[in-house]
């Protein structure tokens, strides 16, 4: 009776994923109304400048790497299904290269305690005891080391975007919020990039939740992969004079009311720039130099 009740819970869940996939369209009112104007272009571009600056992302070139330490837990059925890691909770220490995606996480406890995993300009590897070996990307850990460097870093990388645009307004749990789109190409859904919704604080100025689409996930779901999800960042703590968020609360579909209805939460600690050398990241010098080419 249990692994009946497992088997279609997993399918009901599968389904909704799938429902969702088809759906997968971040445009408000606005943008759909309106379009992409040259006046809105302008007022959303102003409002992730306010964000970034008052975040202090405008010293972010002062550095060239950062590393911290953080605990992640996944729940529920979902996050069985979703999670990126080898175990659901799990510990681990990061490094990462700014302005590129490459990154490096080494696992603290559980499955893979003391194996350390990489990406080099989007070339995957691991070491297990003490051997680098560049190999097939294992898909979830290579979309986890990318994706978690894009959520620290998000007010920073939505800039370069090429299409920003105002999105309206939300008020939220006795806030309000600008709303700023960002996305690539164009602005209707479509499998060559991602949407993203910036929520920014209109009295902090602060980038507090980001919705957003995945469409290139590894899920192997049927037809159109463009799934959809949100972050809340909180915890602010000014390192160097850059606020980082020390707690991402991400959310399955859309941004919820309670932190408890969460899919999973990464708790950072130990957060520190340029205690590294850049080298320690490039373990295949034969490789060029990664770039930023996310979109």
């Amino acid at each position: 009776m249990n692994n009946q009740i497992i088997k279609i819970s997993g399918l009901l869940i599968f389904s909704f994923l799938f429902l969702q996939s088809c759906m997968a369209d971040l445009r408000t009112k606005v943008i759909k109304k309106e379009g992409i104007t040259i006046e809105n272009t302008n007022k959303g571009k102003a409002i992730l400048d306010r964000a970034w600056k008052a975040q202090g992302f405008d010293k972010i070139e002062n550095h060239q790497v950062y590393s911290f330490k953080g605990k992640d837990t996944w729940k529920g059925m979902l996050g069985r299904m979703g999670k990126v890691w080898p175990d659901r909770k799990s510990e681990m220490n990061f490094k990462y290269q700014i302005g590129t995606f490459d990154g490096q996480v080494t696992f603290l406890d559980g499955k893979r305690k003391g194996d350390l995993a990489g990406l080099q300009n989007w070339n995957y590897y691991e070491i297990e005891d003490d051997k680098t070996k560049f190999r097939k990307p294992n898909k979830r850990i290579k979309f986890g080391l990318a994706a978690f460097q894009y959520f620290g870093e998000m007010v920073d990388r939505l800039r370069s975007a090429p299409i920003i645009s105002y999105a309206g307004e939300k008020d939220f749990k006795g806030k309000k919020y600008d709303l700023v789109f960002v996305t690539w190409n164009t602005e209707k859904p479509h499998q060559e990039a991602d949407q993203y919704i910036a929520w920014i604080n209109k009295e902090t100025g602060l980038m507090e939740y980001t919705q957003y689409t995945i469409r290139d996930n590894y899920l192997k779901m049927p037809g159109s992969r463009a799934i959809a999800g949100a972050v809340e960042y909180g915890d602010f703590r000014n390192i160097d004079g850059i606020l980082i968020s020390f707690e991402h609360t991400v959310y399955g579909f859309n941004v919820k009311k309670k932190k408890k209805k969460n899919l999973h939460q990464l708790i950072i600690s130990e957060f520190q720039f340029d205690n590294f050398d850049v080298e320690e990241l490039r373990l295949d010098k034969s490789l060029a130099k990664g770039g930023d080419f996310k979109n």
